[in-house]
């Protein structure tokens, strides 16, 4: 079974334009349960994906500006004394101060920057702070100012 997504590649995270390939064996118990789970996909999400499928060159500009994001806000924190740890390959940096993550949240909210508590996602996350590049470059760009002081 693959499962394919477009929330990040596409930028239509919220609508839950997604969908699954495979084995008919496999999928037709998930179809069995599909409509009671509610995850009816709506005609218009629908109609997004097939555009967005259909299309290649907004993945590239899409990958191209997560980049440009990433850059900037991981520079900024590392200037604001944080450390970046294994966000290679994703729409996060996982950033610490190496002080418990509520602290750093804290912190961050006074500058006007809103981060997820690494506690949020386990244990391993307790120092952590995730910081999504996912909002617009306007944002992004008064995050790294803000962090600039």
């Amino acid at each position: 079974m693959a499962v394919h997504s477009l929330s990040k590649r596409s930028n239509l995270a919220g609508y839950r334009a997604a969908f699954l390939a495979g084995d008919e064996a496999v999928l037709g118990e998930l179809l069995k349960i599909r409509k009671h789970g509610g995850m009816m996909v709506p005609a218009p999400v629908q109609a997004a994906t097939v555009a967005a499928l259909g299309d290649d060159k907004h993945v590239t500009e899409q990958r191209e500006r997560y980049e440009r994001r990433r850059a900037a806000l991981r520079s900024a924190l590392l200037g604001h004394g944080f450390r970046i740890e294994h966000s290679e390959a994703s729409l996060y940096l996982w950033a610490t101060r190496d002080e418990p993550c509520w602290d750093t949240v804290g912190a961050l909210a006074e500058l006007g920057i809103l981060v997820a508590p690494g506690e949020f996602y386990g244990a391993a996350g307790e120092r952590h702070v995730r910081v999504a590049f996912t909002a617009t470059d306007e944002r992004v760009e008064a995050a790294v100012r803000r962090l600039a002081g």
